[in-house]
């Protein structure tokens, strides 16, 4: 069941109680050098998600920060400081076929994976591109995990359109495939005096609340997956961690006669928020959400979950809101002129309302291009033709362009 936001607000207020008694979080403070500024700064930084794994998996894919205008546009047009690429557990190990036998076996498996491709070498050259550009690097884990970390054998009864890949896994903690995965990017990509590709966020998890399953469950292994990642990072890092990616959809808990399909973002983000009462990070920890719905609706989620993490007594080393990724999906309605321009107003109204929240850090746009055969049409740009290039630009393409963030 959905809460109102009056509800909403007095359950929050309930978490002050339980934070106020071990504290939620903490960190060291830290001056925000990946984009230039102070955490003091009152300027809503821009970011840009760049699809999907796609760049791991092939060369010159229309989401690769270096190609295809995309860099450019990043970098000198749009004055978009941070940029997000993903990484998939799934690609890179699912040929294992079994858990590797420790982490020495699994870290030197992924420097050749998959089948001694070493794909992780693409992402690598992302990475230093836009480190080169001066622009600030979040990497995200997508939604999808080996096979057999998960013992799942077909799709999510609950939710047959949830695969297989998407079940969680079975072993989330500190010490077992997942976590060294989750080290091993750590370890690639931590900040370093000689030169080498470096991040500056690591966000674990990508909508749990609704692309993950099973449902069941699902607070608390998120909890648990960002215990075990601020340990990693504080061991193999430091690398600010990014957590936990919600999805402001569905807006009630869906049940299904095979068990929940989603569950509501503003459960899961009290149930989370009440499963770290008390936990101490040592390491940079920045709270991650969608704000698709607010985008779309002019809903006010963000400035909930805002209301949530001052209750709950939650410490960051800047501001502590990430969107972490959003924009106006067009669907069937993208070749509209109307509705295109009704993106762009969508996209701008957005952001000068998050611009007025001096706790908002980042909003996040997903996608510049668009691509063939996926209903997703969210981009900036319409749907990239392998046979000629990125498609027409959309009116949100100058309406991203001209922000100033």
């Amino acid at each position: 069941m959905s809460l109102s936001r009056r509800q909403f607000l007095i359950g929050a207020g309930g978490l002050a109680a339980a934070a106020a008694a071990g504290g939620l979080a903490s960190v060291e403070r830290l001056s925000d050098h990946s984009a230039g500024v102070s955490p003091a700064a009152a300027s809503l930084r821009k970011c840009i998600s760049l699809g999907g794994p796609g760049p791991l998996r092939q060369d010159d894919h229309p989401d690769d920060y270096r190609l295809w205008g995309n860099r450019e546009y990043i970098r000198d047009l749009s004055g978009t400081a941070w940029v997000k690429l993903w990484v998939s557990w799934y690609d890179l190990q699912q040929e294992l076929g079994a858990p590797p036998a420790d982490r020495s076996y699994s870290w030197h498996q992924l420097d050749g994976a998959p089948g001694g491709h070493a794909w992780i070498r693409r992402l690598d050259r992302q990475i230093e591109a836009a480190q080169e550009d001066g622009v600030g690097v979040i990497l995200t884990l997508h939604h999808t995990h080996p096979t057999w970390a998960t013992g799942a054998a077909g799709a999510d009864p609950a939710d047959p359109s949830k695969p297989a890949e998407q079940k969680l896994p079975l072993d989330v903690s500190p010490d077992g495939p997942w976590a060294w995965f989750v080290a091993y990017l750590i370890a690639r990509y931590r900040k370093r005096d000689r030169p080498g590709p470096s991040i500056d966020a690591l966000e674990i998890c990508n909508e749990p609340n609704f692309l993950s399953w099973p449902q069941e469950g699902i607070v608390e292994t998120t909890a648990q997956m960002i215990r075990s990642a601020a340990r990693l990072s504080a061991t193999w890092g430091p690398t600010p961690i990014l957590a936990p990616a919600t999805s402001d959809f569905p807006d009630r808990t869906t049940q299904a006669l095979a068990g929940l399909s989603g569950t509501v973002w503003s459960d899961f983000t009290a149930g989370v928020l009440r499963a770290l009462a008390g936990f101490r990070a040592l390491v940079p920890l920045r709270w991650s959400h969608h704000n698709y719905r607010d985008i779309r609706l002019g809903t006010a989620r963000a400035e909930d979950v805002l209301a949530m993490l001052r209750s709950a007594g939650w410490a960051s080393d800047v501001a502590p809101l990430w969107l972490t990724e959003g924009g106006l999906n067009l669907a069937e309605d993208a070749g509209d002129e109307a509705a295109r321009r009704g993106q762009a107003d969508a996209i701008v109204q957005s952001f000068e309302r998050m611009r007025r929240l001096p706790d908002v850090y980042m909003w996040t746009q997903h996608t510049v291009s668009d691509k063939p055969g996926n209903t997703f049409k969210g981009g900036l740009r319409d749907d990239f033709r392998w046979s000629e290039g990125p498609g027409r630009r959309r009116p949100s393409w100058y309406a991203w362009r001209d922000l100033s963030g």
